[in-house]
């Protein structure tokens, strides 16, 4: 676990309206070819619309949609303070995710405490925690050539001619990528499948 100099503003048992910006399905694309061949599950546990979820299901994998606030087609659960059956240490289960900005370290925290594999979709920043990550925790990240243009509680996003101010990369853990940062391509076609 990595210790944070800053406390994150955020709370652990509310969603916050600036932390609701959704993943496109290329970003969730470009991922599952990293994904171990062992995982058969996979725990969305900041599931929101379930855009990360669908994408995973239409690939074959049996997912378990999961956030704080619940609905008719995600379970609710706090990923921070309730408790999983799932065996998170389990080589055939994953989290993928892309958690709450305001709370994305202790999502990070969380995840090895759990000792999990997973892929957490961050921003690019090289802040202490996550050179640490790489140093301490054994992480490893795929790295996209274009920035990821997110979905807004508006509708925003590339298509709509907006584009996000920040570059984002997958932290994983335990998806055996051989090096620290794995580069791929993200070309404007596969930005047109948001």
């Amino acid at each position: 676990m990595i210790k944070q100099r800053l406390p994150q503003k955020g709370t652990l048992d509310k969603a916050q309206p600036r932390d609701k910006f959704f993943t496109p399905n290329y970003a969730t694309e470009l991922l599952i070819p990293f994904i171990p061949k062992s995982v058969r599950i996979i725990w969305e546990c900041a599931a929101g619309e379930r855009k990360i979820s669908n994408v995973l299901e239409n690939n074959n994998y049996n997912v378990l949609s999961s956030d704080i606030d619940g609905s008719l087609v995600v379970s609710k659960l706090n990923f921070l303070t309730d408790k999983c059956s799932l065996n998170c240490e389990s080589k055939e289960v994953a989290i993928i995710t892309n958690p709450p900005y305001s709370l994305k370290r202790q999502f990070f925290n969380k995840c090895i405490e759990l000792n999990a594999t997973f892929a957490l979709l961050i921003s690019g920043d090289y802040s202490l925690w996550t050179i640490d990550a790489i140093r301490k925790c054994g992480c490893e990240k795929v790295i996209p050539d274009h920035r990821i243009n997110y979905i807004t509680p508006t509708g925003l996003s590339e298509a709509t001619g907006h584009s996000s101010y920040f570059h984002s990369y997958w932290l994983t853990r335990y998806f055996g990528l051989g090096k620290s940062e794995t580069f791929v391509e993200l070309t404007k076609e596969m930005r047109e499948n948001i």
